[in-house]
């Protein structure tokens, strides 16, 4: 078996075991088993790569390491804390979409779609935000910048698909739309709805971002290099 495939595996393996911990409520398990998501992924991005190492990526990695670290750790009132790491992540893959998005040519109804698109998340965080606008106001000015920003990521990704259908931006595309699923569910979960099931989707669909997000890096080298 391939390195990257025993990677792979390794990935799948754990991430699927720190599901079943969670939707059991197995503290150990999850101490033992969330931890080793990202090295396996990091270890099937190394194994797949056909270029250098991009080190932006490896920090993106590292930032949603600390924001995973964050969540097992409990702290009370986690949620702006946990912004931070997971917002300077978006804010370096923005980087990498639009240096994409300049390769793209111009469409106008790419265009159009993007808009209806961001009206749409927008008016989804406008809801979220009045959940905890009265409990928690100290979060509403952070969560509308990290909206905005996620909006806009997603806004670029799914215009990079529509102007262009390959891998690359196909595995950005899925890699916001899960990042976008988690986030909200997990605002859900926090300040709206204490149902478990919720908690589940928004730790299964982090989970499997890391892997849309590790797919992109690989493929979008064979398109623009």
């Amino acid at each position: 078996m391939k390195t990257k495939q025993i990677a792979l595996w390794l990935y799948i393996f754990c991430s699927i075991l720190a599901v079943i911990a969670t939707i059991i409520d197995n503290d150990l398990m999850i101490l033992l088993v969330k931890p080793a998501v990202i090295p396996a992924i990091l270890y099937y991005y190394l194994a797949s790569k056909t270029s250098k190492v991009n080190w932006l990526f490896i920090v993106v990695l590292i930032l949603n390491f600390i924001g995973d670290t964050i969540v097992l750790l409990e702290i009370k009132d986690e949620t702006l804390i946990l912004m931070v790491p997971y917002f300077i992540s978006y804010l370096l893959l923005l980087r990498f979409a639009i240096q994409d998005l300049r390769t793209m040519k111009f469409y106008k109804s790419g265009i159009l779609i993007a808009s209806i698109i961001f009206c749409f998340l927008m008016y989804v965080l406008h809801e979220l935000i009045q959940m905890f606008i009265d409990t928690n106001p100290e979060l509403v000015i952070p969560v509308i910048v990290y909206g905005i920003v996620l909006g806009v990521f997603g806004c670029i990704a799914m215009y990079c698909y529509y102007a262009k259908i390959a891998a690359y931006t196909f595995y950005l595309l899925m890699f916001v739309i899960t990042s976008i699923v988690s986030d909200v569910f997990y605002m859900l979960f926090h300040f709206l709805f204490q149902i478990p099931f919720l908690n589940y989707i928004e730790f299964a669909t982090q989970l499997v971002s890391y892997y849309f997000v590790v797919k992109y890096f690989v493929s979008r080298k064979n398109y623009l290099h």
